[in-house]
């Protein structure tokens, strides 16, 4: 599951992963980052994982096809996550966006948002 919020008259996006991810679920959140990317321009993204178990494996393709080509519009990404594995794995997203990235810890949220804000 994902859910998506963004903060009215910020370019602050936030997206909580939770779980599997769907196919339907991502191309719902690239659609939506995408139009808020045509309002605001560059836009900052806190993403939050949370309890991850796993990804359709068509929607790694969406994720290729649709999230590489929105990631040159990012200015900045906080990646919050519970699995070490993950917060570990986040450094390679460096290869696919010229975005500041930062990762945090679960007990650290406050500081990403904060930081995505600085």
């Amino acid at each position: 599951m994902i859910r998506y919020s963004s903060q009215p008259g910020t370019p602050v996006v936030e997206i909580t992963v939770e779980g599997k991810v769907t196919d339907d679920d991502l191309k719902a959140v690239m659609l939506r980052l995408r139009d808020d990317l045509e309002q605001n321009g560059k836009t900052r993204l806190v993403e939050v994982i949370e309890h991850f178990t796993g990804i359709e494996p068509a929607a790694i393709w969406t994720d290729v096809k649709l999230g590489i080509p929105l990631a040159n519009k990012v200015d900045r990404v906080a990646v919050v996550a519970d699995q070490g594995w993950i917060r570990g794995m986040t450094h390679f997203g460096s290869f696919f966006t010229k975005a500041e990235l930062k990762v945090f810890e679960p007990s650290e949220i406050d500081q990403a948002r904060a930081w995505i804000v600085a």
